[in-house]
């Protein structure tokens, strides 16, 4: 019985290990890489896809970003400035 308990939970574990979960950041950028559409805020670094605009963002700059994280990428959906 705890053999298959432990299948169980592993198995939702690898399942669930791939799926991105929403959150939100505020803080100064430390590093804009246009060319890679990233932009660093406390040293983690923040993916813009095609979608999100990043005209404008510049270190030094106090940003609210909205994230998901899946696949250990930060994907963000919203910045406010």
């Amino acid at each position: 019985m705890n053999k298959m308990i432990a299948a169980v939970l592993a198995v939702g574990m690898m399942v669930f290990a791939g799926v991105a979960s929403a959150a939100d950041v505020k803080g100064a950028i430390t590093a804009v890489n246009a060319q890679g559409r990233t932009v660093t805020i406390n040293g983690v670094a923040y993916t813009f896809p095609a979608t999100v605009d990043m005209a404008g963002l510049a270190v030094g700059q106090t940003v609210s970003l909205t994230y998901a994280t899946a696949n250990n990428v930060n994907t963000v959906s919203k910045v406010t400035k």
